[in-house]
């Protein structure tokens, strides 16, 4: 009986220890929190939200919090913050429903964007899934530069693999402002970030975004939606894709002209100003997307080949 007594309080001294122990390593990574004044840089935001809520119609939210959200549009776009969504369009709460990465790429390997654009097309019912991206984009210029010399820390390993597709980009394309700068750099072991108004480097931008739009148009979560519409059985809306480019010097944005839709259904037309040329190389790329989409779809309406149902 002494054994067990002895046994039993051991353990609950040792738990208490480890649990002690647990509890100083917490509050090691958590410290307490200053009693300073607060940051200029903090404050910027707690006074930006102060003026979001003065100039928000309160109604709008609380239909938002208690009826939920219906957006329009999915949009992908940069992280970088020059390139705020919300600010670009002076868009209310529950107009866009967004994903941000560095330099706005989707890839189907990608279980967040994938489900991202799964829960829009299939559950808001957006209408348009717009990828966007911008003149100046440090994930295209880190693409076009040399990689790092030496070893490379968690961070840089870290960017470097996710720019990786668009170093891959840069060196297939035909495009001819690209080439040039291709050409021009050839060999070098040394090439510097390009210069934002490097017509090379803005094509680069506006190519990264047409292969964007080829991805999301590609992706069983689209293809799927499409044969859904075609088969007429669900109450499916029309999904577009639209891909363009925002200006951080002017704050314009544009469109490439690479829209792609449901099979057989007129692209709606778009309020932005198109870029030159942008479009031309796309052509055959779009009408091979149209015409993947269009046999995949019929694939799936015969044979149930995508088994997914939303």
């Amino acid at each position: 009986m002494v054994s067990f007594r002895f046994s039993s309080l051991f353990v609950m001294v040792t738990a208490s220890l480890t649990l002690a122990h647990s509890f100083h390593d917490v509050d090691s990574l958590f410290p307490r929190q200053s009693e300073s004044a607060v940051g200029p840089e903090l404050q910027v935001l707690a006074e930006g939200n102060k003026i979001f809520r003065q100039s928000t119609d309160p109604e709008l939210l609380k239909k938002l919090t208690f009826e939920g959200q219906t957006p329009s549009f999915m949009y992908f776009g940069c992280v970088d913050s020059r390139v705020n969504d919300g600010t670009i369009f002076n868009a209310k709460p529950g107009t866009l429903f967004t994903e941000r990465n560095i330099a706005n790429q989707f890839h189907s390997s990608d279980t967040n964007a994938e489900a991202t654009l799964a829960f829009s097309v299939a559950v808001l019912g957006v209408r348009h899934v717009v990828v966007m991206g911008h003149y100046g984009c440090g994930g295209i210029g880190a693409a076009i530069a040399s990689r790092p010399l030496g070893n490379i820390d968690a961070a840089g390993g870290a960017i470097q693999s996710w720019i990786e597709p668009i170093r891959e980009l840069f060196e297939s394309s035909t495009r001819p402002e690209i080439v040039e700068l291709r050409e021009s750099i050839k060999g070098r072991t040394d090439v510097p970030f390009p210069d934002v108004r490097e017509p090379g480097y803005r094509a680069l931008v506006e190519e990264n975004i047409k292969q964007n739009v080829v991805r999301v148009a590609r992706s069983n979560i689209i293809v799927n939606h499409y044969a859904l519409l075609a088969e007429k059985k669900e109450n499916k809306s029309d999904v577009f894709i639209h891909g363009w480019v925002y200006d951080v010097e002017n704050g314009e944005v544009r469109d490439l002209g690479v829209s792609v839709g449901p099979p057989g259904k007129p692209i709606p037309a778009l309020p932005w100003e198109k870029v030159a040329g942008a479009g031309k190389q796309f052509a055959h790329t779009h009408d091979s997307t149209k015409e993947h989409c269009q046999d995949k779809c019929k694939s799936t309406v015969a044979h149930t080949l995508i088994k997914t149902k939303y």
